[in-house]
């Protein structure tokens, strides 16, 4: 490998680990924090949060991320400690088997966000842009020849055992890579920290209840039936923000049913981003096209009692297309004429949408909560103080 060779693969490795570390800790912050905006959510187009949240943004649980911090490493580690100026013993082959592989998953991770989520990620772009580029200068690279690998391996295997220090880094970097795998958070960790998250201070629920108490109310026309709180969410089953408040809020609201069971009731209005069912929205939203089927789906599922196990199923598969919802549809509900379905649900559909309108929904999730709007950047407020709100109202309603 040459002096040239070798920096310009570390270049290139180094800013793809910064890239793929940013990745990871914007995937840490979205999975523990359900308040978090990541600042490469720029708009429904490039929108890291719903690509890392889709079905494509882990493998088996683990981060894509994690597996582009630990392939740039591994790759930075082989060019660091490649010898230059010898032909046989250069290590750019083994580089260039590994950007063949990364080359494969990004282009497959560019075409599902492009052609299937239809929305981008930077941090993924720029790293999709620094395995093009190890491909290409490894490629390029004068090397040993590939067919020779299989058979240096074992070789250049035992090397390695035979170098203390060569020895050591492999057997950290092994054991570094396995822990970050072992211990980032998986799926339903936001649920988790929202369970245990303590209150808050005393000093600032007081002042909280100060502001709290000073907003506004409207009058949405919802019967109590007994409840003494009522949580109104416009919700959108493909919005990320509404599956995070679906994740983070769900132990909160099980809690208040656990002690006192009815007290607190959640009414989910529809509000999808998608103009063919929603009259309120001039054009459909990027990563949206699925919205009206998915708000279907689930209420054809809560008619047969399956209601729960279908906004499951659609918030941990978003964005997704119409034609996996209707399949899913078919398998888990049997329905076969889904259009016929869909007519007999649109109604209710379109009251929530009207009622929205009046109310001038402009983003989702948008909570009320006893008539009182949330105000947070997008009804994303922590878990924490969404459980302060509503004892807040049920002490009202004591009096």
């Amino acid at each position: 490998m040459s002096s040239r060779t070798r920096a310009l693969l570390l270049v290139l490795a180094i800013a793809g680990l910064a890239v793929s570390t940013a990745s990871a800790w914007v995937h840490y912050q979205v999975l523990t924090n359900p308040s978090y905006i990541s600042p490469c959510d720029i708009n429904a187009t490039f929108n890291c949060t719903q690509v890392y949240m889709s079905r494509f943004g882990s493998f088996r649980g683990v981060p894509v991320a994690l597996g582009g911090v630990i392939w740039f490493a591994l790759v930075a580690l082989i060019a660091w400690f490649s010898p230059t100026g010898d032909k046989g013993r250069s290590t750019t082959p083994y580089i260039f088997a590994l950007s063949i592989v990364g080359l494969a998953v990004v282009l497959y991770l560019g075409y599902a966000s492009f052609f299937v989520l239809k929305t981008g990620c930077v941090l993924c772009m720029a790293t999709y842009a620094c395995v093009l580029g190890i491909f290409l200068v490894s490629a390029l690279a004068p090397s040993d020849s590939m067919s020779r690998l299989p058979g240096r391996f074992s070789r250049d295997l035992r090397a390695l055992a035979s170098q203390p220090t060569m020895l050591l880094v492999a057997l950290l970097f092994l054991a570094g890579a396995a822990s970050v795998v072992a211990f980032f958070p998986k799926e339903g960790s936001r649920a988790e920290q929202a369970a245990a998250a303590p209150p808050p201070a005393a000093d600032v629920q007081e002042r909280f209840k100060q502001v709290w108490n000073k907003l506004p109310k409207v009058d949405l026309g919802i019967p109590a039936n007994g409840a003494k709180v009522i949580i109104v969410k416009f919700n959108d089953y493909e919005c990320p923000g509404c599956r995070v408040t679906h994740e983070g809020y769900k132990p909160v609201l099980a809690k208040f049913e656990a002690v006192n069971p009815g007290a607190v009731k959640l009414i989910t209005k529809d509000w999808p981003w998608n103009s063919q069912c929603n009259f309120n929205v001039p054009r459909t939203i990027p990563g949206h096209e699925g919205a009206c089927d998915a708000a279907a789906a689930v209420r054809m599922a809560a008619a047969r009692g399956k209601g729960s196990e279908m906004e499951t199923w659609v918030f941990s598969n978003q964005p997704t297309t119409s034609a996996v919802i209707r399949a899913r549809v078919q398998a888990m509900l049997g329905v076969t004429n889904f259009d016929a379905e869909y007519a007999k649900v649109l109604p209710d559909m379109r009251r929530d949408i009207a009622d929205g309108g009046v109310l001038s929904i402009g983003s989702t999730p948008t909570l009320f909560i006893n008539g009182i709007r949330v105000p947070s950047d997008n009804g994303l407020m922590p878990p924490e103080y969404f459980e302060l709100a509503i004892n807040i109202e049920l002490a009202k309603a004591g009096k």
